[in-house]
């Protein structure tokens, strides 16, 4: 089933499947659409209500101030709360799990951060958002950053040059650097990119604070980490997991793009 959620002036577009007494919300990675979750309602149906959303600047949800997009728009953690106690409010939610895959990490840890006392579960696979990468804050916290990441993304070649010299220097990952080139082989998807790393920026968590929230509720905390992962190893939850109470790990035998599917394979019903 496909839906659409209004909010203000903004469109935010949703996958649903089942119709069990669990719901869970589910956020994709970058490039994706709310269906990068199929998976699991295909074998989740019966126990679970799935709502996978299409991000904003992904699928057909709308830009964050409607359907034309605005130089430097972002989306801000207290605006993300608003949609998110609208969307439960329509569905009659009270409470719920979260479950986000790379980019969508960041939607999930920050969703669980505002919502904890709803929040039942919380699946993290290989999520982005707890560590920041230092090319990122350049790339985004500055409007000289921002104008050498677009620069560098309307002249590709140039990008691919610089990205070659940081591998060679041990710098840059070479499994990274074709996971971003895989992202950027196209103006709209070198598009989709810019527009969420900047729009989506001021709603990365505050560790300590989360770290916080997360001990202070019983939430089960679920992690989820491909072996063979470049993209989001390890190291990049880390931080996280060693401040928390409790939580499970689990590494799966795959890399960073099989990895829902991996996930949802544990818990066919």
């Amino acid at each position: 089933m496909f839906g659409t959620f209004s909010f203000d002036n903004l469109r935010l577009t949703y996958h649903q499947w089942g119709s069990g007494l669990t719901v869970m919300l589910c956020f994709h990675g970058i490039g994706q659409d709310g269906r990068a979750f199929e998976p699991f309602g295909t074998t989740m149906a019966s126990s679970c209500t799935i709502y996978s959303f299409d991000l904003f600047y992904h699928g057909q949800s709308s830009c964050l101030n409607g359907e034309q997009y605005q130089p430097n728009e972002s989306l801000k953690p207290d605006h993300w709360q608003a949609i998110v106690a609208a969307f439960l409010r329509e569905k009659n939610i009270t409470r719920f799990s979260i479950a986000g895959f790379s980019m969508g990490g960041v939607f999930a840890l920050t969703t669980a951060q505002l919502f904890a006392p709803q929040l039942d579960q919380l699946w993290l696979l290989a999520p982005d958002g707890i560590v920041t990468n230092p090319w990122y804050s350049f790339a985004t916290g500055s409007g000289l950053g921002r104008g050498v990441f677009r620069y560098f993304l309307d002249h590709l070649p140039l990008l691919r040059n610089l990205s070659d010299s940081l591998v060679k220097l041990g710098w840059l990952d070479r499994s990274l650097v074709r996971f971003a080139q895989s992202t950027l082989a196209t103006p709209d998807q070198r598009e989709r990119v810019f527009r969420s790393w900047i729009g989506f920026r001021p709603l990365r968590p505050h560790l300590p604070t989360l770290v916080q929230t997360l001990n202070e509720h019983p939430i089960r905390v679920q992690v989820f980490l491909g072996a063979f992962d470049r993209v989001l190893p390890q190291k990049a939850v880390q931080p996280l997991l060693n401040h928390i109470n409790q939580y499970e790990l689990v590494v799966l035998k795959v890399g960073h793009n099989r990895l829902v599917d991996a996930v949802s394979a544990r818990h066919t019903n």
